[in-house]
């Protein structure tokens, strides 16, 4: 676990005020880009970064942690049993995820809780949206490059993609059987999260008719996303904002040490 403290916590004893969980794009799990993005991934580690500085100049305290799954590259042929192994990456994230969650609030029961993922990352923050849309430590979610995007969510939307009615459609949903799309995501939970997407993005604007869906350029703007300081700060903003909207559950009351109890009896 990834820590980062300042000022006086108010969560729990031994408990962060804030605990961000951060979910890698499709081959950002190497060893190497574990040690150099604390197994977050470049996008959403350089986003953790920018959010903690906001968290710790509020006198917060953070922590956080990547979730433990492969992140599989994308297949390079684009067969059915590369893409098959690619949902099965998608599905052992969705779970770790889910497990790593329950996990955290067990422990820290008023403590907040975002999630963030880029890419497939995104996709497995995305499936646990509708799971944990009633768990009240999930103070914000934040998907980059989502492959299960919906022009119609109703998220805080922000990237190029708003600027053309209808566009940003997740490479998923052109095969949802297959991919099992998730639920579409509630008003609730779209008050949450944070959908960042730009137009010719290869995962979240999908174009089913192109004759190379993967193709230089439309890749080219799928790894754009953060690639300097101050690029991730036009999400990281509206992030810490909807955090600070949705406050951790308060303790549960404990009980009187010193109160006197009647006799059994009496």
């Amino acid at each position: 676990m990834i820590s980062l403290s300042a000022g006086s916590a108010s969560a729990q004893p031994a408990c962060p005020d804030v605990h961000w969980i951060g979910a890698a794009g499709s081959g950002e799990r190497t060893p190497a880009d574990i040690v150099a993005d604390d197994g977050m991934g470049r996008v959403v580690n350089t986003s953790y970064q920018d959010f903690a500085q906001l968290v710790q100049n509020s006198g917060r305290t953070i922590t956080a942690e990547a979730v433990n799954y492969p992140a599989v590259p994308v297949p390079a042929d684009g067969g059915a049993m590369g893409w098959l192994g690619f949902m099965g990456s998608v599905d052992t994230g969705a779970a770790a995820l889910a497990g790593q969650y329950n996990a955290f609030v067990a422990q820290c029961p008023t403590s907040q809780v975002v999630l963030a993922g880029y890419s497939q990352g995104a996709m497995v923050v995305h499936r646990n949206l509708a799971p944990l849309e009633a768990s009240p430590n999930l103070a914000a979610a934040l998907l980059i490059a989502d492959g299960d995007r919906l022009p119609t969510d109703p998220t805080l939307n922000l990237g190029s993609v708003t600027t053309v009615p209808g566009a940003g459609k997740g490479v998923t949903q052109d095969w949802p059987i297959l991919a099992h799309t998730p639920p579409p995501i509630t008003p609730a939970m779209g008050a949450r999260t944070i959908s960042v997407c730009d137009l010719g993005d290869a995962v979240c604007d999908y174009n089913p008719d192109a004759e190379d869906d993967m193709n230089p350029a439309a890749v080219a703007v799928h790894t754009s996303y953060a690639r300097t300081p101050a690029a991730a700060e036009a999400w990281i903003a509206p992030l810490f904002r909807l955090m600070q909207q949705h406050p951790a559950p308060a303790p549960a009351p404990v009980p009187d040490a010193n109160s006197v109890q009647p006799a059994p009896g009496s």
